[in-house]
């Protein structure tokens, strides 16, 4: 398996980081009780149509945007997005605005179809189109990393950025929170790549 090292580096770009500081998150369903549901809808309001449901104990609901008063987080249920009350939503702890990056985080891209895991302690790049085992890069752990709006991904021939922006795959009608962009290099050229990112595995 080829090792590659990794750094961040941490670009703040202000406006950016006072509108979007505290998401995408994971929260888990509260308040609900055991024989009902957390109904998901496609607008964010009690009118909106029921797209499905979340259950009442159920955990790591990735939320990835909030209505203009904070009311209503939109988040993705199967191959779509809607909106749930964030009334019956509590915050998993570790994640407030300003604290280290997110981890495990999974970003996916399409034609071609890649993606990359990063955790605690390592980043795992794989692409099936090329038919190459998964290229593991080492780094120092992320949870000595600041949450930035923006970092910059530098591993061998891997150079890009990881963005907290509203993102879609293209494919689907999912809602993401995070993006990656980077090149690869080799053969003679330059490869642009970009994705979506979820802590949602």
């Amino acid at each position: 398996m080829k090792r590659l090292i990794l750094c961040l580096t941490l670009i703040w770009p202000t406006s950016l980081a006072a509108q979007m500081a505290d998401l995408p998150a994971l929260y888990d369903v509260t308040g609900v009780a055991a024989n009902d549901v957390l109904n998901v809808r496609t607008t964010p309001d009690a009118g909106g149509q029921k797209i499905g449901a979340l259950e009442p104990f159920q955990t790591g609901v990735e939320v990835v945007q909030l209505n203009p008063d904070r009311s209503w987080g939109q988040i993705n249920l199967g191959e779509t997005a809607g909106w749930v009350s964030m009334r019956f939503l509590a915050r998993q702890p570790g994640q407030a605005a300003g604290e280290k990056l997110p981890t495990p985080m999974w970003c996916y891209g399409t034609e071609p179809f890649w993606s990359l895991e990063i955790r605690a302690s390592e980043v795992t790049f794989s692409d099936p189109g090329m038919g190459a085992d998964p290229i593991t890069m080492y780094r120092q752990p992320v949870d000595q990393l600041p949450s930035s709006p923006r970092a910059a991904l530098v591993a061998g021939d891997i150079t890009g950025f990881i963005s907290r922006e509203a993102c879609n795959d293209g494919m689907s009608d999912q809602r993401f929170g995070r993006r990656v962009d980077f090149f690869r290099t080799g053969n003679g050229g330059s490869f642009p790549l970009s994705g979506c990112c979820t802590l949602q595995d």
